[in-house]
């Protein structure tokens, strides 16, 4: 409990933060909507959601501590492999440091609860933008293909070498937005939510997602070009979606 205590105390990472906070100018969450239930953001890439293991970097978590202290009230903890206990407060759901965009954090346990199963049950809708390189020629289709990861290796596949146990179920819907220049805009709707499941899907047809390296791409980007658009879940009954603008870059 003592390092659960450390953590609320001097900020996520571990260290203390005077003066003005490292979110500034590009690095700063946009509000887009908050009432006594949620707090929904626009997530700017680059931005690392909470901390990992051994690292000690400012993180969105420690934005919401400073800003909003009481949804750590929430029992929503993790033990990191470096053996500190971090405090996610209201955090449901996760996106990696490159891919911007929309996150949903709950202010309170009823609504925490109520998030939380839906994300594991898979009933949240949520649409991501991505620019992949090569030219896609079917406008729609469905990628059904289980992911899982090697033993010596971090990134999903969907034929992994010595896998870690079963592979999982993943499915992703692909629409083609425009074509470009040798690369494919596209809109990605996730049935499931399987870590890095995007990335490894568009790998896995020979279109990486522009500037994912891990999975295969050549183009130089200063960012994996994945964007969270949009996402729809129930709150108390009535369906809440919130959308966020695709960065100009994706244009």
């Amino acid at each position: 409990m003592a390092k659960l205590v450390d953590a609320l105390a001097l900020g996520a990472s571990g260290e203390t933060h005077e003066g003005s906070s490292p979110f500034s100018g590009t690095m700063k969450p946009d509000i887009i909507y908050e009432d006594e239930n949620i707090l929904v953001i626009n997530k700017p890439s680059g931005m690392v959601v909470h901390p990992f293991d051994y690292s000690t970097e400012y993180t969105l978590v420690d934005f919401l501590l400073e800003k909003y202290p009481k949804i750590f009230d929430i029992d929503n903890k993790v033990t990191l492999q470096d053996g500190r206990m971090i405090a996610l407060g209201g955090i449901v759901h996760k996106l990696d440091r490159d891919t911007s965009g929309v996150v949903v954090i709950a202010k309170n346990q009823k609504t925490f609860d109520d998030l939380k199963t839906q994300f594991k049950n898979h009933t949240t809708k949520k649409k991501y933008v991505a620019k992949v390189e090569g030219l896609i020629e079917k406008d729609n289709f469905t990628i059904n293909a289980p992911l899982g990861r090697g033993k010596k290796d971090y990134k999903q596949s969907t034929n992994p070498i010595n896998p870690r146990g079963e592979l999982r179920n993943a499915i992703t819907k692909v629409k083609v937005v425009e074509r470009k220049n040798n690369t494919t805009l596209v809109e990605l709707s996730p049935i499931t939510g399987r870590t890095h499941q995007l990335r490894a899907h568009m790998s896995s047809i020979s279109h990486p997602i522009v500037g994912d390296k891990a999975y295969g791409s050549k183009i130089e980007s200063p960012r994996i070009m994945l964007h969270a658009k949009s996402i729809s879940f129930l709150l108390n009954g009535e369906e809440k979606t919130f959308e966020t603008e695709v960065p100009e870059s994706f244009k």
